[in-house]
């Protein structure tokens, strides 16, 4: 867990974490004796914690009661989880069943989000990659109304973006067609950076002037790969009546903290925007997790990067006193998942 610690000394932080996780009340040193392997008894336990209350790893609520894990006696705790997260077998065998094939990444990240929030009953989430990553498979434009065109936005890696068009006058239907062609012939593979990179050398071209096809591209298509907050990622929330149901008197305050959060999207998205770069699963939690107050709230995350190069992320959140054990192996699974079978052609399998 740290070097600090020696052995024995880890044992039973650990143990206090888990007995804390699976009662939710303050931990006595006679029920660490009972199930610790170190063999030591329940007055030698005692001091061991009190040792460990002393260095910040466990909290006394009350003078007469056992201790609680602080937020750096969690986070020793999670840390050595993230290193070795196990998932059996068979729950494996079980979340693949569960993952049925849906096609594009849209529907895998929703399905995901749900699978994840009914498996570990906390709020499973996943953030789509970001308009700016990922790569373009089509621009298609259609007319929708007067001087409204609708522009449908599909990327390599199965993602659906549509938005309404404001446009200065009515095209006819073949003029969007060879819009599209145009866009699809030229486009196809490039990142919307890329994409308005050549739209701006389209604007500096003499032909911009007089060619109808190349004015109507540049109009619609740079509306189309405009980007600021509706370029970040979609998030996929499930889950939040489950939570709901199974709150304890004592978790009211961190579920008003979440569901404060959730409302969010925006701080919601920034929060897991930091994430999307790491590797393998992590865990932020308690004081760490700057959204909502945080304090009594726990995040686990694990990032995936498609074939296509778009990077997303799959996760939980929930109370700090989740089942990190195994929620952890859960997390990273997805995460595993996603990267090896999504953003194909077909999308998640």
């Amino acid at each position: 867990m740290t070097g600090v610690l020696n052995e024995r000394v880890r044992s039973i932080l650990e143990e206090v974490v888990r007995l804390y996780l699976a009662t939710g009340e303050p931990v006595a040193s006679a029920a660490v004796a009972r199930t610790s392997s170190t063999g030591l008894s329940s007055p030698s336990i005692r001091n061991v914690m009190a040792e460990l209350e002393e260095l910040g790893y466990l909290a006394q609520p009350h003078a007469s009661a056992g201790r609680v894990p602080s937020d750096l006696g969690f986070r020793t705790f999670v840390d050595e989880l993230l290193q070795r997260p196990t998932l059996p077998r068979r729950e494996e065998r079980r979340l693949r069943s569960l993952l049925a094939p849906v096609g594009p990444l849209e529907e895998g990240l929703a399905r995901v989000s749900l699978v994840l929030a009914d498996v570990t009953s906390e709020v499973g989430v996943a953030l789509a990659p970001t308009s700016e990553d990922v790569k373009i498979r089509s621009l298609h434009f259609v007319q929708v109304g007067k001087q409204r065109v609708l522009a449908v936005v599909v990327t390599q890696g199965g993602l659906v973006d549509s938005r309404l068009l404001s446009v200065e006058h009515d095209y006819e239907d073949q003029e969007l067609e060879r819009i599209s062609n145009f866009c699809a012939a030229h486009f196809s593979g490039l990142s919307l950076v890329e994409i308005r990179c050549s739209l701006r050398a389209l604007m500096a071209e003499d032909r911009a002037r007089w060619d109808g096809l190349i004015a109507g591209v540049i109009e619609l298509a740079r509306q189309a790969v405009e980007t600021g907050e509706s370029g970040r990622g979609e998030v996929f929330i499930q889950g939040t009546d489950r939570l709901l149901e199974r709150v304890s008197p004592g978790q009211l305050d961190a579920i008003r903290q979440l569901f404060a959060a959730l409302a969010d999207k925006a701080l919601l998205l920034q929060l897991l925007d930091e994430y999307v770069e790491g590797d393998g699963p992590r865990a932020v939690l308690g004081s760490e997790f700057a959204i909502g107050g945080g304090s009594d709230l726990g995040l686990i995350v694990s990032a995936f990067r498609v074939d296509t190069g778009e990077r997303g992320l799959v996760g939980v959140i929930g109370p700090k006193r989740m089942d990190y054990p195994r929620i952890i192996p859960i997390v990273d699974f997805m995460g595993r998942y996603l990267t090896t079978v999504g953003g194909g052609p077909g999308g998640v399998q």
